[in-house]
C-alpha cells in the first residue's frame, strides 16, 4: 500500500464523460431557453 490507486482510469474517464455530458446538456438547455425568450 503506497497510497496510489492503480487501474482507476476507467473511473476517471467515466467521470469526465458524465461531466461533459451534463455540461453539454446544460448549455443546450440554456441556448434553447434564450432562443425561446427572444422569439416571444
Amino acid at each position: 500500500m503506497n497510497g496510489t490507486i492503480t487501474g482507476g482510469w476507467g473511473f476517471v474517464w467515466s467521470a469526465y464523460g458524465l461531466t461533459a455530458f451534463f455540461l453539454t446538456a446544460y448549455a443546450v438547455s440554456l441556448f434553447v431557453r434564450l432562443r425561446n425568450e427572444r422569439s416571444r
